[in-house]
């Protein structure tokens, strides 16, 4: 069995260190000590620090929301995947769909940064999806086998099973409903087709995937009902502590069925 997961990432909207450090106790308090979901969260690179620090006595694992293709150098105004790592952070999320569209980040560098990650022990956390919305499900995986091939380039195998991939249609994030269960869970199994078809059925089958976008606390029971469907990365719907909460619970339940 794949362990289920939940994911949440503040993106810019928790700046001050108050706030963030708050919420964070909160969220602790809530599910910190919750060991059948596998949780992670994503502050602002602001505060990451004093979130560490909080979370560090929990289950839940700290994020950063990106990283620098080297570990250091002249690279100024990133971030550095050793400041991660001497924050005791465990997970980065590459390759987002406002990386790659207000950011221009091409294949090529969400590659490295991928195998960076890797090469540092980290979990990287790599984000995958259309941008305009479609049913042609043809079409969807010829573009998800093209992202997979040129994001996962030189990987191998047991390496890639580290990876947790996140499947956020760029038509479906930070708007007012999710991409139906039904499409969510279409995707998740042509993507783990590709996987196979990348690599091999093993890989395919121990590899996680987890939806994000839009996730609320209504539609989540239904998102991660198929078995391909290994959990959520909460977005805006998660900034309150205990709906949050009540997301993790819902997978939890769901995954036990």
């Amino acid at each position: 069995m794949r362990k289920p997961i939940v994911g949440i990432s503040l993106k810019l909207y928790q700046n001050k260190i108050d706030n963030a450090r708050n919420f964070a106790h909160a969220i602790v308090e809530e599910v910190g000590e919750e060991k059948k979901i596998e949780q992670f969260m994503c502050p602002g690179m602001g505060v990451l620090y004093p979130v560490a620090m909080i979370l560090k006595e929990s289950e839940i694992g700290l994020g950063s929301q990106n990283m620098a293709p080297e570990p250091n150098g002249a690279y100024t105004g990133e971030f550095s995947i050793e400041s991660l790592i001497e924050m005791k952070g465990g997970y980065v999320e590459i390759g987002h769909i406002e990386r790659r569209r207000i950011f221009q980040e091409t294949d090529e560098m969400i590659n490295q940064k991928v195998r960076l990650a890797l090469d540092y022990g980290l979990t990287p956390v790599l984000c995958i999806g259309e941008v305009n919305k479609t049913e042609d499900y043809q079409e969807i995986k010829d573009l998800m086998k093209k992202q997979l091939f040129l994001d996962l380039f030189q990987i191998e195998g047991k390496q890639a099973e580290k990876i947790i991939l996140a499947y956020e249609p760029a038509w479906a994030v930070g708007k007012t409903c999710a991409a139906s269960a039904k499409h969510v869970h279409q995707v998740h199994g042509l993507i783990r087709e590709c996987i196979k078809e990348l690599y091999d059925n093993q890989i395919a089958e121990n590899i996680r995937i987890i939806y994000g976008g839009s996730v609320s606390q209504e539609n989540v029971k239904l998102l991660v009902s198929d078995e391909n469907v290994d959990g959520v990365f909460v977005g805006r719907f998660g900034h309150n502590p205990k709906q949050y909460a009540s997301i993790v619970e819902t997978v939890k339940k769901a995954k036990e069925e």
